[in-house]
């Protein structure tokens, strides 16, 4: 299977060409700032399977077996994308986790940077940023080589 294959597994086909967009430009994906606990990420969150995100309930059921945990999502539509969305249903009232010490490894490393590739977007009231930077090795490699004047 070629990479772009595996990418169109993985990634929405908007987020292949960002991809390799940011490949040819030599960008990175840069996480800004911090959590407003608005808990709006809890309530259209996307799921990810073996085989890349969740687009039918049948992925779904699969990816149950393997982690019985996520029984704490339900399933609200499909986005934009066609993937699957879903709520967390341990989400308070007040936004918050009912059991914030110990939630999932998904959450506590909201957002991920594969969220750029699948389409996604940070929920409104989010406090953090996604943005394409060039890393600083890059301009300094640069300058070594004597490009940056």
């Amino acid at each position: 299977m070629s990479k772009i294959s595996q990418l169109l597994r993985l990634y929405s086909l908007m987020g292949v060409i960002r991809y390799l967009r940011m490949r040819v430009m030599g960008k990175e994906i840069l996480i800004t700032g911090s959590c407003h606990c608005c808990g709006n990420c809890c309530r259209k969150i996307n799921l990810e399977g073996v085989q890349g995100w969740l687009r039918s309930e049948k992925d779904f059921y699969t990816v149950l077996d393997e982690y019985p945990e996520y029984e704490r999502f339900k399933i609200t539509g499909k986005d934009e994308q066609g993937f699957l969305q879903f709520s967390c249903t341990w989400l308070t009232n007040q936004g918050l986790c009912r059991d914030h010490e110990n939630r999932l490894a998904l959450c506590t490393n909201f957002p991920d940077k594969t969220l750029h590739f699948c389409g996604g977007k940070l929920p409104s009231g989010c406090g953090y940023s996604i943005v394409e930077v060039r890393p600083f090795d890059k301009y300094l490699e640069d300058e070594v080589k004597g490009e940056g004047e």
